[in-house]
């Protein structure tokens, strides 16, 4: 094996986020042709189950895996996940990919398409927990246990492709799931890494300690988050979401993200958060009233949003500082953030625009696809070079 292919394999942030943003890049082309009538499918999966589905289990999936492999180690003092375990771990993932692709086009049945996917999520929370576990963390078994009930929300989207279950679960259950760990590891990320630049620049400030209102906020999101998947139309429901995001941006103002504008790295991560308590509120008003707020609106807020630019702005930290490059951001990351934020808002607006539907639908995907392909690029080189420092 040669030494780029060594270095290509050797922390899971490397394979997962370098691939998982190029998938991105491209999948939304495809959806955006689709939808736009500009190409067809023909296959037994529709393309808005594939796209649905993609988004979660394919990108999604893999940034999970990219930054919880990369990120236990820290966690535990073992060593990375490398190697032949995380080549099986990459090929698991690239295969589900290309299956689930084939399924839309037609030149592979639904079912055997699902049963190559689903094997990935099982094989790396397994692989996960095992470091947890191994390593006495026992902080970030609640994370386990997240991604454990992340890769149900695909079993039962496997159940529902097969017509062994018909159910609709699978999709709030996944956002619902990723939505409460942004809410989790965005409140511990967010604030640490604020505090941190604000000192470097002299202008150090006490963040809030963990207390009532940032537990009562994460309560209630996990509470919003599970009756959303299970009384998706209940007036509780409808509460218990609007009262999340309340809770949440009450959390986010107190982490004083309008002192670090300057920096992208660490605005971006505050306006996702932002985003998330948005789409939570959003989403609760259209359970209350679907004539007046559409239920897209709220789902893109969150999806493309909340969960594009958070993810981003995570793998591109993890990218510099694990191959030993400031966590500055560079014009062209700024740009890919900026680009990824505007096509998350513009899809956002959309529904509210019925006239010019379909053309801001294709604006605001191609604008998040192009942020995705450029960060893909940028990083292309860095993720087979060992670390400069």
């Amino acid at each position: 094996m040669s030494s780029s292919i060594q270095t290509f394999f050797s922390y899971g942030f490397r394979p997962f986020f370098s691939f998982a943003a190029l998938f991105a890049g491209v999948s939304i082309l495809v959806w955006v042709a689709e939808f736009t009538g500009m190409a067809g499918s023909g296959g037994e999966l529709d393309a808005l189950t594939w796209h649905a589905h993609e988004m979660m289990f394919g990108y999604l999936a893999g940034v999970v895996a990219g930054f919880t492999l990369t990120a236990v180690a820290n966690w535990t003092g073992r060593p990375p996940v490398s190697g032949a375990l995380l080549v099986l771990l990459f090929l698991l993932w690239l295969a589900g990919r290309i299956a689930m692709a084939l399924a839309l086009t037609g030149y592979l049945a639904l079912a055997p398409a699902v049963l190559i996917d689903i094997l990935f999520i099982p094989a790396f929370a397994a692989t996960f927990a095992r470091e947890v576990i191994a390593g006495g963390n026992k902080r970030n078994l609640v994370v386990v246990a997240a991604v454990s009930v992340f890769g149900l929300a695909n079993i039962l989207f496997c159940l529902n492709a097969l017509a062994l279950f018909d159910n609709d679960y699978w999709i709030r259950l996944g956002l619902g799931t990723v939505a409460v760990l942004i809410a989790l590891i965005g409140g511990r990320i967010i604030p640490a890494f604020t505090k941190n630049w604000l000192a470097a620049r002299g202008l150090a400030r006490q963040m809030p300690e963990m207390d009532l209102i940032d537990k009562a906020a994460l309560a209630l999101t996990v509470l919003g988050a599970l009756l959303w998947t299970v009384l998706p139309d209940a007036p509780m429901t409808a509460l218990a979401l609007v009262l999340a995001g309340a809770g949440l941006a009450l959390r986010l103002s107190r982490w004083q993200g309008l002192k670090t504008l300057r920096e992208p790295l660490i605005g971006a991560l505050h306006l996702a958060y932002a985003l998330l308590a948005t789409s939570l509120v959003l989403i609760g008003l259209s359970v209350w009233q679907p004539s007046l707020v559409p239920s897209s609106s709220g789902l893109h807020l969150l999806s493309a949003g909340a969960i594009g630019l958070m993810t981003c702005v995570v793998m591109t930290r993890a990218l510099l500082g694990h191959t030993g490059r400031p966590l500055t951001s560079s014009p062209l990351t700024a740009t890919a953030l900026l680009l990824i934020a505007g096509g998350a808002l513009l899809r956002a607006t959309a529904p509210w625009m019925p006239g010019f539907y379909v053309s801001l639908v294709g604006v605001s995907g191609a604008l998040w696809s192009l942020g995705f392909l450029l960060f893909a690029g940028y990083f292309a080189p860095m993720v087979l070079r060992s670390r400069i420092s």
